[in-house]
């Protein structure tokens, strides 16, 4: 039954994308054995999608930049001279043009995802060794290519929501418990402290995309290495709390450091 589930997604990228819907730990075993260069397809689907909400809402990116400016002009009141007007909307002119925008963002979110995507690799590679794995690393970045068919989704519902509300998501995932402003007056007026800072980037990663794909990359590791699910599972989780950690120590940094600066106040 499974062999024949592997024969009848041979060399089909697209019959693959089905069925890492469906049946992926089957799925995974076609593409370790007969599918190896079917990656090209989500890693085009993944690079859309993570530009596609980008592009969309730029429009009310550039709005939310000017309001910006707005709030800081309410600030001052008539303090300000000609010549900081002037600067200011200046200001406004470079943080709503559409390199900074639009094609600057893309290009950093790409790059991202790719860097991303090879630090995964690597690190199961590196601590599959440790635990007995003999999986190479290009089975392993293509598994991790194929596990991030969920963010891929979630790019896809964001561009949607953005589209028909016209709004933006300002509180991804659950950040919404400890900090949630709805606008740019509204985080001047009370500014987020740097724990709900940091709390808000770590829960802003984690929503029901976070879990399909962390299970999609248990599978794929299970299915590559060899390894028991249990082991699998340990290895992957691991990795994930030990880059999380990794990447929100920029936010708590910049935090502590607009503390001390006195920007969030004392």
């Amino acid at each position: 039954m499974e062999n024949s589930a592997i024969e009848k997604q041979k060399a089909r990228p697209l019959r693959l994308l089905g069925g890492m819907f469906v049946r992926p730990r089957s799925t995974f075993e076609a593409i370790h054995e007969t599918g190896r260069r079917s990656w090209w397809l989500p890693a085009l689907l993944a690079a859309l999608m993570v530009v596609l909400p980008i592009v969309v809402g730029a429009p009310l990116r550039a709005q939310q930049q000017r309001e910006a400016v707005a709030a800081v002009q309410e600030q001052f009141g008539e303090d300000v001279s000609p010549e900081q007007r002037e600067q200011m909307e200046q200001a406004v002119r470079v943080a709503t043009s559409p390199l900074l925008i639009t094609v600057f963002p893309s290009v950093a979110a790409l790059v991202g995802l790719a860097v991303g995507w090879l630090v995964w690799a690597g690190a199961l590679y590196l601590t599959g060794m440790a635990i007995g794995s003999h999986a190479s690393f290009g089975a392993l970045f293509r598994t991790v290519v194929w596990a991030w068919i969920p963010y891929a989704v979630r790019g896809l519902l964001q561009s949607l929501y953005i589209l028909v509300s016209g709004r933006l998501i300002s509180n991804p995932g659950l950040s919404g418990l400890v900090y949630d402003a709805q606008s740019v007056r509204e985080a001047l007026a009370a500014p987020p402290t740097p724990g709900q800072m940091v709390a808000a980037a770590f829960l802003g990663r984690v929503d029901l995309f976070l879990f399909w794909n962390l299970a999609l990359l248990v599978v794929g590791t299970a299915v590559v290495t060899r390894l028991s699910t249990r082991k699998a599972m340990a290895l992957v989780l691991g990795i994930w709390l030990l880059l999380t950690g990794i990447s929100l120590l920029p936010t708590l940094i910049s935090s502590l450091f607009m503390r001390g600066t006195g920007i969030f106040g004392g």
